[in-house]
């Protein structure tokens, strides 16, 4: 099969949970035999480019997989809030004229979700699998400004009176006119959890779909062997963008009001934009052993996690089972996460890991207190870890539904 993954942005440059589903189904289906490229949208690269059809365009190759970047020459204030762009029709014309596509799984639409458009007029079959909740709330994190969850937009009038206002009030009804076009125009919908497909069903999407959970590639895998004692170090970690929904200002709260001397923190992870909400972190935990150790690569994940006791994930929005938390399960890592069913549909609270109410910081010091006095706790709970499906058996599912679907195009 010839196949084009289409997402929001790729590596080099972005790294998380997305952008890595695609790389490592990108790989495992060129072990298969299939040829593999990746489309995405150069949001904050401004090298190599050459100018075509209006647009920006450079075809490079990530760890052995051909991508193709394209963004515009002024890149538009909306372009991560609109679905489609008719600018962008003729660079993807020239793209699917070059290239012979037997299928496209868009694992992501935002930026490139014009290509939807175009597969439909050239007769391709369309994958979507969703990964967040963007095609339903333009934020991407069904959550408010002011941090409150949201279940749904009902068909943007939420958005509009909670988010954005009357003045965008023309452009949110647009957006979810887009959307339902979206799903009207994709041959099969896929879903990685219970809960995402739940939440869509509810509000936007209650068609067919199927359940393909996330994979995890072992071949990197080194177990933790450790056997704890009652007076073992034990050694936190965070590995997630520092962004506040992502939470790491609770855990940081958490772990300086826990006060347990055999326990220390070290925070992975970029602050992007958001340098005030990293700086104030970093004075909060001035006189803490906290380290912060910046931005981390795939590459230096078996590392980092070789040398943690547990990973903590105490997001305040929606996690959709983060990789981070499963490759940290396929080390043997014990993790403690936010109370939500994206994460909690893998994780059994005392049995592989804590679960903690999402943002009450007192809640998470009580566990880290339970596991800083008695860390043989981790011992029980390591033993205990279910492992995640691998990346050959994902990677099998999808070639199963792009061969059903590339047949069914052919009848």
């Amino acid at each position: 099969m010839n196949i084009l993954f289409s997402v929001h942005q790729f590596f080099p440059h972005h790294y998380t949970g997305t952008e890595r589903l695609v790389l490592n189904l990108s790989k495992q289906l060129q072990k298969n035999g299939h040829h593999v490229k990746v489309l995405t949208y150069g949001i904050i690269e401004t090298e190599d480019y050459r100018f075509q059809d209006g647009f920006l365009i450079k075809e490079y190759s990530f760890e052995g997989v051909p991508v193709i970047s394209v963004r515009h020459v002024n890149i538009p204030a909306e372009v991560s809030f609109s679905i489609f762009d008719p600018n962008m029709e003729k660079i993807f014309h020239s793209i699917l004229e070059k290239n012979s596509f037997d299928i496209i799984h868009v694992c992501h639409p935002m930026r490139t979700g014009t290509i939807i458009k175009m597969a439909k007029k050239y007769n391709i079959p369309v994958i979507l699998t969703l990964t967040d909740f963007w095609l339903m709330c333009p934020r991407g994190i069904a959550s408010t400004p002011q941090g409150n969850l949201c279940e749904g937009s009902s068909d943007g009038e939420q958005c509009i009176s909670e988010c954005y206002g009357s003045l965008w009030s023309d452009k949110i009804r647009q957006r979810f006119t887009d959307a339902t076009l979206v799903f009207s125009m994709v041959n099969r919908v896929v879903f990685p959890t219970v809960f995402l497909k739940n939440m869509f069903s509810k509000k936007i999407y209650s068609g067919p779909s199927d359940l393909i959970r996330f994979g995890n590639d072992y071949r990197y895998i080194r177990y933790n062997t450790k056997q704890y004692s009652e007076t073992s170090d034990i050694r936190l970690g965070f590995l997630s963008s520092l962004l506040p929904h992502k939470g790491a200002h609770v855990l940081v709260a958490a772990f300086i009001n826990a006060h347990q001397d055999n326990m220390s923190l070290k925070i992975f992870g970029d602050p992007l934009h958001e340098q005030e909400y990293f700086e104030n972190m970093k004075n909060l935990s001035n006189d803490y052993p906290v380290d912060f150790l910046g931005k981390y690569h795939n590459d230096d994940l078996e590392s980092i996690l070789e040398d943690l006791d547990v990973v903590v994930l105490p997001s305040l929005w929606w996690e959709n089972t983060p990789l981070v938390m499963l490759r940290a399960l396929a080390h043997r890592v014990p993790v403690i996460v936010s109370n939500f069913p994206g994460m909690t549909e893998v994780v059994r609270d005392g049995v592989d890991g804590y679960v903690f109410r999402p943002g009450d910081s007192d809640h998470l010091k009580d566990i880290l207190i339970k596991i800083g006095k008695n860390p043989l706790l981790l011992n029980e709970i390591q033993k205990s870890i279910s492992y995640s499906k691998r990346i050959e058996e994902e990677a099998f599912e999808y070639e199963c539904i792009f061969t059903e679907e590339i047949q069914k195009h052919m009848q």
